[in-house]
């Protein structure tokens, strides 16, 4: 392919449509995937809903309002064709719309977000600088261990590591959580 031929309208008419096509089939899958997790996933949404203690007609009747009665590939338009107009649902733990709860957590995660990228890229430019120019020497080792460290610790226990130095012995910073509750 010359270069010519990349800048022609109809080259990039015609990636563009072959992009656009990747994208689509790529959400479909993930959209059939995420379907068919919710409904391998052990916890019965219907029980979920009413609560251990419903009897079996109200548990009849949210059953039917599911259209958990219906075939899966029926239950997969409805779902389809719900996301499709913007409505999420309800989530089966807080019985809220999750959209309502996406919109509650979305401050919080992008203050994360944030802060994640200005901590590394605060310290990961650096560092790589450091090591980059002392390149076999004992910087480097150690900018490369730490690095490694890093990447192979589980997340979680970074947190609670974290929270127990800086919060407990140090009380540097506040507790868990975004909103002090005291």
């Amino acid at each position: 392919m010359k270069v010519s031929d990349w800048f022609a309208p109809h080259g990039v008419a015609r990636r563009l449509s072959k992009r656009l096509l990747q994208v689509a089939v790529t959400l479909l899958g993930l959209l059939i995937l995420t379907f068919i997790i919710g409904r391998v996933m052990p916890i019965d949404p219907v029980l979920a809903i009413v609560g251990q203690d419903a009897d079996q007609s109200t548990y009849q009747q949210v059953y039917l309002q599911l259209g958990l009665d219906k075939p899966l590939w029926t239950q997969f338009f409805i779902y389809f064709n719900s996301l499709i107009h913007g409505d999420l649902g309800n989530a089966l733990l807080t019985g809220r719309p999750v959209v309502d709860d996406i919109i509650r957590v979305f401050p919080a995660t992008i203050e994360l977000a944030t802060m994640a990228i200005l901590v590394g890229a605060g310290l990961g430019i650096p560092l790589g600088v450091m090591a980059a120019a002392r390149r076999g020497k004992f910087a480097d080792y150690v900018v490369r261990f730490i690095s490694l460290a890093g990447y192979s610790t589980p997340i979680f226990w970074v947190g609670m590591m974290g929270l127990l130095v800086f919060y407990a012995w140090l009380n540097w910073v506040g507790g868990a959580g975004r909103v002090d509750m005291a």
